[in-house]
């Protein structure tokens, strides 16, 4: 009886629709569809809000999902779209400057992170850095595992890393590296974006260590980030975060920031 709700949701892959983080696994098809946009967005759960994944397909196809699957997720999105075999001019990166942070050390990898992407398709595409912190997560070994990889089940996970960062983890900067070597490659720019702030975390970004980005040699990819941050009231926001209404922010970042 354990197994028969398993098979099921297996079954023409019916638990992507289902489990926590769909629009993950929304991304995923998307990024190996052949499409004509030229222009593509990658970017967290607030870009999410602003450019949904399951919306925006035409002058900006957007793969924009959650920042827990970190930018070795996002890169492999951007991998996918282009072995597909389409065209890219430009790549938009919508993040908040608390997504950098992530380097899958946190209790949201297991769902969000493993059971999407440690499969062996992805695997090659894994730096020693992020197998490394694969191998911290307990159980990481049983994330493909029917009951598991059906559920919104995750093991509790404290992580004991020390950070020395402030914004751009290691794994944000190999990833980084290498969304800009396949821009080299393809010949496309890459626009990264800030989604907007509350003001109570106004105090937390400004803390962090700007010179992470030219210490790491990605000043190129980072003009301009932290001044284009648009602060607003707390009251704006679910929860710091995320944003109550995004439709009433959209304008400013379609025809300002994207233009």
């Amino acid at each position: 009886m354990i197994q028969i709700r398993p098979l099921y949701l297996l079954y023409q892959d019916k638990y992507k629709q289902t489990v926590a983080g769909s629009d993950i696994y929304y991304s995923i098809f998307k990024s190996k569809q052949k499409k004509k946009s030229k222009k593509i967005l990658f970017g967290d759960s607030v870009a999410q809000q602003l450019f949904p994944n399951k919306t925006n397909n035409d002058t900006i196809n957007s793969m924009a999902c959650n920042q827990s699957i970190a930018m070795v997720g996002h890169f492999i999105l951007l991998n996918n779209y282009l072995n597909a075999g389409n065209e890219v001019d430009t790549v938009y990166m919508l993040f908040s400057p608390f997504s950098f942070q992530n380097n899958l050390n946190q209790v949201y990898t297991y769902h969000y992170f493993l059971k999407p992407f440690y499969i062996a398709e992805y695997k090659p595409l894994f730096t020693e850095t992020v197998n490394n912190q694969v191998r911290k997560v307990p159980y990481f070994q049983f994330c493909r595992i029917p009951y598991i990889l059906t559920s919104d089940w995750a093991p509790d996970f404290i992580s004991k890393d020390v950070e020395d960062f402030t914004f751009l983890s290691p794994i944000s900067i190999e990833y980084l590296h290498k969304i800009k070597q396949l821009s080299i490659q393809h010949h496309f720019k890459v626009i990264i974006l800030p989604t907007p702030a509350s003001m109570e975390r106004k105090p937390m970004i400004e803390k962090m260590d700007q010179n992470e980005i030219a210490k790491n040699n990605l000043s190129d990819l980072f003009a301009n980030y932290f001044k284009n941050i648009i602060y607003y009231d707390d009251i704006n926001f679910f929860d710091g975060t995320h944003i109550k209404k995004p439709q009433e922010y959209l304008p400013r970042y379609k025809n300002d920031l994207i233009k």
